[in-house]
């Protein structure tokens, strides 16, 4: 595959898993704590703390997707740049 093919599918994949982990981490945030999770422009109701929390948590599990989402694409861009070695010796 093209290296820009691959960078565009990394980082399509990378916004759909942060994507995704957002929705989950909203669910499990309402199913734990009983209220939606702090919006935007949050709520003057809302605690400064939980707004801190949801931040890290999904600021953190954000970033390791995106991480490891990279890592792969370069893993597979280094095996594309390697050549494979021959099982003959060369003369």
């Amino acid at each position: 595959m093209n290296d820009k093919v691959i960078e565009l599918l990394g980082t399509g994949a990378s916004l759909g898993g942060v994507v995704l982990s957002h929705k989950v981490l909203g669910s499990v945030w309402t199913r734990v704590t009983g209220n939606p999770p702090p919006a935007k422009n949050p709520d003057p109701s809302e605690t400064w703390t939980a707004i801190i929390i949801w931040s890290v948590v999904t600021g953190l599990v954000g970033t390791i997707i995106k991480v490891a989402v990279h890592r792969q694409v370069a893993k597979m861009e280094e095996k594309k740049e390697k050549p494979k070695a021959s099982s003959q010796a060369e003369v």
